[in-house]
């Protein structure tokens, strides 16, 4: 509620006010007050001329201190060094100490605090040596000062009680009053407000009555008036300053004015009177003209600054504190330039968006807080730091900033307030970049400290922040859990927060379908929210009490809260919220099949979107007004609609940074797609001769091209790689100052303040400057068209036509590409000449069909749950006998490829998945047009049963134990009369044949058996015991994340951790034998690491091969990746995940990649992203044709089928796809091993030619 820059501001003044304590009311420095006052002890003659001496030079200081200015100060303590050394010299002890205190004084209003305490200090020791009690504790109080300017409030306090305590026994009212109001400050810095006002009501009561001090009275007043200011109490706020104000002028008192009068205009810009404010502020200014006050002059404009930043003018805002700062500068008053510097950084960073100034100024910042010893300060530049460095997508130096504050707040100024808020921000980055583990980690350790602080309200909230991650990570019961923790200790007279805390329970009961309860909760907020007259807050309840009925299908109910709710979003202006509740209204009304009002409340929706342009919402409304005028048949205006929504997404740069965004907008662009994929089908049912189902391939080609963009931007990957460095920086400097501009632009027209002319004609200023940025944007994609075309074909994507898709194949090569849908799925068969088009059954059988079989297939080698946890994929085929498998395949082949049987003839099937469909093996679906007993099948066996056996174990196949699978004599897999091609989407196989390839000169790099864990047996027990101490070593953002990333993924696939591949070094040994030692690379154990993956010394191999725990997860796509060693030879972590974001900047110029122990990874909803993303990284990396595992074979099958792969490949001069087919072929028809486990898991995607 406070804000931390208005409250450090005056407390900064106070400070310097009071830093002239010592002189006032004669208390010490009586050398000031006589021409020539005596030595404090008598002095010999020869030794009274070098005493005036001194008094000279102490006289001469003092007129330069009282210059107020930075050259004045710095003179003043050489004059005061020179009267020091004299005082030394002559013995003169108590002189001493008053010069001690004197040249303290000065370095503290330098604001070098560091000095500052040491010559306080100084003087502190002689006053106890001489036992002068009063002036130990002036001296006490002025030590409290200096610690409070450096942020340690509590050491600060320590001192300032015992200079009350002995003020108070010695019942000195007058030196009370300054060390309670000093006291008071450090107590509001520590959040503690109640006792900050008990003392300056005490002092107020001491200035009043019993000192009868008017200016005590008066700045005492202001010093409250503030308070109630920061407390948003406007009431009591201005009845004290009024009160200051009025003594002020009745004492003829300017600079008294001047500071109550710009404490009005602050809090009359915190309640949007700006024209008021900036009055308040010309008088102050009128007040101190033609007098030399720099530091005043200085506030002064720094709260002009402050009223244009509130009225949303931040260029003159910015203009006005780059002037304070100035001023400040000029009076040496490093802490006040420093406040102002902040300002300038915050209004860059939040409004602006210029992020790279807003970096250049806080390391001003640091440097002048590091000079003044303000660590306090320096901590809170460094957590503005890291959020600069979270906007512009730099996690690692965000946490780095983020740790530096921490080290401050922890071991120097011990401030646990201070230390719980950035936990707090290194909680939130966590929960940014979806680590939902160690987002809650840091937020439990915040709350031990609030625990510990026993500040149940910041309990509360912590906990009430836990809920909101478990509830948006699906974890329920847990969210409740925290929501009911949260409620228990909030603070009864808290209304806001319990009400935060209801809507969190509410949500949360309603997703479980718990309506009663979620009922209890919202309905509970609502009779809060109308006893305490929030008008907001009640509206916000009647709206999730609306979605508690939608949800329940009561529409009756949920239209009639909606209709409350959006009444009052009307009457407050709240364009945004009203437009949601329309949206939700249409959906009552489609769910009871009247379509027709359903689109005429869209339209209202959509003038709102259209009038504050918010073009994602605008989209979502034509989606929607699409969907409900497909169910009227107007399918022409539906296409329209859709055509409009798709085109406006198309045009928004998915590379939004904020989180809510990115999952909305994720989720709803690929059903765009679907929809129109759907809407055209049907078109071309009505009218089969207009081309409608040529758009819908080209639709389903668009949509993969997008979807990969989402997957990139989800994966945060930030793609260098093929692009110019100097145009990327273009590309982010735009991107920021768009997004940094729509955030401010929303703020007002999302709120009352559109109703404000002056705000509603900036918000168009600021769409005006969004609108020519985009333009910028838009030139910018050309040059990078131009001059970085691969990089351009994966950020702009621009898919094939019908066609250039047709150009692409060749009379042998047919293209199956499938759409999986809600409603039914659809085929498209394309050849150079033709296209066809089938209806399939919905994604739900097909999906169902694809899960049996690659449970049955993959023996439940992969047995995830879901993303949520909920569901196992593979639950239900656990007790299927395992010789259905062969029933499955014929199942799964009938549903995706019975309609086109007669069309395949024995052409090679380049194969588009969708879905659940791009973890199946085609090569293992039944051909559905052989005869019991395929002759081809027979011919082909007999011929691979006369080749030469392999001596290894007595034949070509080890003899191992055989998996239970029974395969029915009947069955012949599609491989026997096709060869199998997988492409991520048809256009990917253009984008490759357009590059520039240049041979690489050597043969084979092989990574294999990487050392995972410092448990391996690869560590002689001697240095494990070491590395039990070392397990403490505290690790960079980057390798925590991915330890974390490495430890989802790996419950993903129901796994323990990672452990080691022995049979991966045997895998290695066996291909490493048909390469001559001149052309090959090879890397096991530690070397086998993310350096040697990354390196470009593999730019030299034409064959790429890792013998490496990798895997495929489609229920966190972006965490699909490569495993390498994790731990280096000294069992130190290192980096060794090699993700999706990591493999688009990869230089791997190769024929062919290899992954052979990959496995994959199913979630709930199975999308496909997780091996679109996997290996279209490895095709932008370079590699042309790649070969996958989807499950993990057994060492010794895969030992055998790597071993007859590379011999066809290197021996028998076959291409990687033919040699993959030969050898699948080879393997089935070994008795032992035609298990399609063994052979059917390897998949080839890319150039067939």
């Amino acid at each position: 509620m406070w804000t931390s820059r208005a409250v450090a501001l005056f407390f900064t003044l106070f400070l310097l006010s009071e830093s002239t304590i010592a002189n006032v009311k004669g208390y010490g420095l009586e050398i000031a007050q006589q021409p020539v006052p005596a030595p404090s002890v008598p002095l010999s003659a020869d030794k009274q001329q070098r005493y005036q001496e001194g008094v000279k030079l102490y006289q001469e200081a003092q007129e330069l201190d009282k210059k107020g200015t930075k050259e004045g100060y710095q003179e003043a303590i050489e004059k005061y060094q020179q009267a020091l050394k004299i005082a030394q010299e002559l013995g003169l002890r108590q002189e001493e100490a008053f010069i001690y205190q004197n040249i303290g004084e000065v370095y503290f209003l330098l604001s070098d605090n560091n000095n500052a305490l040491s010559f306080f200090k100084q003087a502190l020791t002689i006053w106890e040596e001489l036992n002068q009690p009063v002036d130990k504790a002036v001296v006490e109080h002025l030590i409290g000062n200096a610690y409070s300017s450096i942020g340690e409030y509590n050491t600060a306090l320590e001192y300032y009680q015992k200079a009350e305590l002995f003020f108070r026994k010695k019942q000195d009212f007058f030196y009370l009053s300054r060390t309670l109001r000093v006291a008071a400050q450090a107590y509001m810095r520590l959040g503690n407000m109640d006792k900050a006002l008990n003392s300056l009501n005490e002092v107020l009561e001491i200035c009043r009555n019993t000192l009868k001090d008017s200016v005590c009275e008066a700045n005492t007043l202001n010093s409250i008036g503030f308070l109630y200011s920061q407390k948003l109490d406007s009431k009591a706020a201005f009845e004290n300053y009024n009160q200051a104000l009025e003594i002020h002028r009745k004492n003829g008192d300017l600079s008294g004015q001047s500071q109550t009068l710009r404490g009005i205009a602050d809090l009359m810009s915190k309640l949007g009177k700006h024209k008021e404010a900036l009055q308040h502020l010309e008088e102050s200014r009128k007040l101190l003209k033609g007098k030399d006050t720099l530091i005043e002059q200085g506030l002064i404009l720094d709260g002009i600054g402050d009223v244009y930043s509130s009225s949303g003018d931040f260029q003159k805002a910015v203009n006005y504190h780059k002037q304070s700062r100035i001023l400040f500068s000029q009076a040496g008053e490093i802490t006040l330039e420093s406040l102002s510097i902040g300002t300038i950084v915050s209004i860059y960073r939040n409004f602006i968006g210029d992020y790279q100034q807003a970096l250049i100024y806080i390391e001003e910042a640091l440097a002048l807080h590091r000079k003044a010893g303000d660590r306090e300060q320096e901590a809170s530049a460094f957590n503005q730091k890291g959020d600069i460095y979270i906007r512009q997508g730099n996690y690692q130096l965000a946490l780095d900033a983020y740790n530096q504050a921490l080290e401050i707040e922890r071991l120097i100024t011990k401030n646990p307030k201070a230390e719980a808020r950035t936990l707090g921000n290194i909680a939130l980055l966590y929960n940014f970049l979806g680590d939902n583990n160690l987002s809650i980690s840091n937020y439990n350790q915040a709350l031990n400290i609030y625990r510990k602080l026993n500040d149940k309200k910041q309990q509360a909230r912590i906990f009430n922040y836990i809920g909101g991650v478990s509830q948006s990570n699906g974890k329920l019961d847990e969210a409740i859990e925290s929501y009911n923790q949260a409620l228990q200790l909030f603070n009864k007279e808290d209304y806001t927060s319990e009400i935060a805390i209801r809507w969190g329970l509410a949500k949360t009961y309603r997703d479980k379908n718990d309506y009663s309860k979620a009922f209890e909760a919202a309905n509970r907020a609502l009779e809060l929210s109308e006893q305490y007259q929030n008008y907001f807050q009640e509206t916000a309840s009647i709206e999730i009490i609306g979605s508690i009925y939608l949800i329940k299908g009561d529409y009756k109910n949920a239209l009639d809260n909606y209709t409350k709710a959006i009444k009052n979003y009307r009457k407050s202006g709240l364009l945004k919220k009203e437009a949601e509740i329309l949206n939700t209204i249409s959906i009552a009304y489609s769910s009871q099949k009247q379509y027709q009002q359903a689109i005429d409340i869209l339209n209202e929706e959509l003038k709102i979107r259209r009038f504050f342009k918010d073009i994602q919402g605008e989209a979502d409304a034509l989606y929607s007004i699409a969907k409900n005028q497909r169910k009227l048949k107007n399918l022409e205006t539906a296409l329209t609609n859709i055509d409009s929504a798709i085109t406006i997404v198309q045009n928004i740069r998915s590379n939004v940074q904020n989180p809510d965004l990115r999952t909305s907008y994720f989720a709803t662009v690929q059903n765009y797609y679907k929809f129109k994929i759907n809407l055209l089908m049907e078109l071309h049912k009505k009218h089969p001769s207009k081309g409608y189902n040529a758009q819908a391939i080209e639709t389903s080609e668009a949509s993969r091209a997008r979807g990969l963009v989402e997957l990139l931007t989800e994966a945060r990957a930030n793609i260098r790689k093929g692009a110019n460095p100097e145009l990327l920086a273009e590309e982010k400097r735009l991107q920021d100052l768009i997004n940094a501009k729509e955030k401010l632009r929303f703020e007002i027209i999302n709120s009352e303040k559109i109703r404000n002319p002056v705000l509603k004609a900036n918000a168009d200023k600021l769409q005006t400057e969004i609108d020519e940025l985009l333009n910028q944007q838009k030139q910018l994609e050309t040059k990078i068209r131009q001059s970085n075309p691969k990089y351009a074909n994966l950020k702009y994507p621009q898919p094939l036509k019908l066609a250039q898709i047709q150009q692409q194949l060749d009379k042998d090569s047919l293209l199956l590409q499938y759409s999986l849908g809600e409603e039914r799925s659809f085929l498209w068969v394309v050849s150079p000449t033709s296209l066809d088009t089938y209806e399939l059954p919905k994604k739900s059988e097909i999906e169902k069909a694809s899960i049996n079989l690659f449970c049955l297939i993959s023996q439940n080698s992969s047995k995830p749950p879901s993303a949520t946890g909920k569901e196992n994929p593979c639950q239900d085929t656990k007790n299927i006998n395992a010789s259905s498998f062969d029933l499955a395949a014929e199942e799964l082949s009938k549903l995706v490829l019975a309609p086109v049987k007669d069309k395949l003839a024995k052409k090679r099937l380049v194969v588009v998945a969708d879905g659940a469909l791009q973890y199946i093996p085609f090569a293992a679906l039944a051909d559905l047009t052989a005869q019991p007993t395929s002759q081809q099948g027979k011919e082909e066996k007999n011929q691979l049963d006369n080749k030469p056996k392999d001596n290894r174990g007595g034949g070509l196949i080890p003899e191992i134990d055989n998996l239970p699978l029974a395969i029915n004599s009947n069955y012949q897999p599609l491989i026997v009369n096709h060869e199998i091609v997988n492409l991520p989407s048809a256009s990917t196989i253009a984008i490759q044949r357009q590059e520039l390839r240049k041979k690489a000169p050597k043969a084979l790099a092989i990574l294999a058996d990487p050392v995972y864990s410092n448990t391996d047996e690869r560590f002689n027990s001697t240095r494990n015991k070491q590395l039990n101490k070392q397990k403490n070593q505290q690790n960079s953002l980057g390798i925590e994340l991915e330890r974390s990333a490495l430890k989802r993924s790996a419950d993903i696939l129901n796994r323990q951790g990672w452990g080691r591949l022995p049979g991966t070094r045997t895998e290695a040994d066996t291909i490493l034998k048909l390469v001559p030692e001149a052309n090959r690379l090879q890397v096991f154990d530690f070397d086998a690491n993310y350096n040697w993956a990354t390196s470009s010394a593999l730019n030299q191999f034409r064959i790429l091969h890792f013998a490496t725990h990798g895997f495929v997860n489609d229920a966190n796509p972006e965490l699909s990746g490569i495993v390498l060693s994790l731990v280096d030879k000294q069992g130190k972590d290192i980096r060794g995940y090699l993700r999706l974001g990591d493999l688009f900047n990869l230089d791997y110029p190769a024929d062919l990649i290899v992954l052979s122990a990959c496995e994959t990874g199913l979630g709930k909803e199975i999308q496909g992203e997780g091996l679109v993303g996997l290996t279209r990284g490895l095709m932008y990396a370079g590699g042309e044709r790649l070969v996958v595992s989807l499950w993990q074979v057994s060492d010794e099958g895969t030992a055998v089928f790597m071993q007859e792969f590379y011999k066809e490949m290197l021996q028998n001069n076959k291409s990687p796809n033919e040699a993959l087919r030969a050898t699948q072929l080879k393997m089935w028809s070994q008795d032992k091993w035609h298990n399609p486990n063994y052979w059917a898991a390897f998949a080839f995607l890319g150039e067939w030619r």
